[in-house]
């Protein structure tokens, strides 16, 4: 009789156990289930906040292009006084890239509050999706069709996964733009693609005529003493000077990034996907 009353307790013991074993599984497989459901990789307006022009979220871009990026954004900032942001996020988490830009451009205030000229160039990789986001101050020198020129440039180079290559052509192009509206230099932008060259053909029979004749007169001539002097010691002063490679490279001249100073956009610009 004891046995049997010892066995019904441990019975119902292990009921009331499984069951509320069983409630504890279901809270987790709920749990779980709503964190499949949130978007991977999203990132809310609200939750970027700028620590330089250069605001890579998406962890695409090498330091080496960081910094080209930045170099560009800071001249054209101490330089000509507009801003441009550049950033990457993984994903819009469902929004439309048009409205999470001007929140964005809002948010950081990009370009002078009195000026209004500021770009934000924005790509959200999973999405496959690019907005440049013009402020209202800049639309004059950077209208749509314009911007949306730069944009179709660079989708041959994003849909090669090439973030580094599309983003820097993107910036120089705009900066570039910026640079001569407001008449100064800047170095280490990148500049308009180049024709290819036409293939090399040779000399023409021309060309090979006249250069035997100026031969033979060298030769056969008393000119050829004279000849020979002007080239040695006259011909256009040898290889002296010639300028020198430089321009500056990336330095910037100091200052760094000191904030965004709290332009806006009416949602001037262009967008694209590829």
């Amino acid at each position: 009789m004891k046995l049997r009353a010892a066995l019904d307790g441990q019975r119902c013991s292990f009921l009331y156990n499984f069951s509320a074993m069983k409630g504890d599984v279901n809270v987790f497989l709920v749990a779980l289930a709503l964190l499949i459901s949130l978007p991977l990789g999203a990132e809310p307006v609200s939750q970027l906040h700028p620590t330089d022009y250069v605001n890579d979220f998406a962890h695409v871009l090498d330091p080496s292009t960081v910094a080209q990026l930045d170099n560009i954004c800071q001249q054209i900032d101490q330089k000509a006084h507009p801003q441009i942001a550049v950033v990457t996020i993984n994903s819009l988490d469902g929004a439309d890239i048009e409205s999470y830009s001007v929140d964005l451009f809002k948010r950081w205030g990009i370009g002078s509050k009195s000026t209004d000229r500021g770009v934000l160039i924005l790509l959200a990789v999973k999405d496959h999706r690019y907005r440049v986001e013009v402020g209202y101050g800049l639309e004059p020198i950077l209208p749509d069709g314009k911007v949306g020129g730069f944009g179709r440039e660079a989708v041959p180079l994003l849909r090669q996964n090439d973030y580094n290559g599309a983003l820097l052509l993107l910036v120089s192009r705009i900066a570039n733009v910026i640079a001569q509206d407001a008449g100064v230099e800047l170095t280490g932008t990148r500049g308009p693609s180049q024709p290819d060259a036409p293939p090399y053909q040779g000399l023409s029979a021309g060309t090979i005529a006249v250069l035997i004749i100026i031969g033979l007169i060298v030769l056969f001539t008393p000119l050829r003493r004279l000849l020979f002097y002007w080239f040695l010691f006259g011909g256009g002063g040898g290889y002296g000077g010639g300028g020198s490679w430089g321009g500056g490279g990336f330095g910037g001249g100091g200052g760094g990034f000191g904030g965004f100073g709290g332009g806006s956009s009416g949602g001037g610009g262009a967008s694209g996907s590829w």
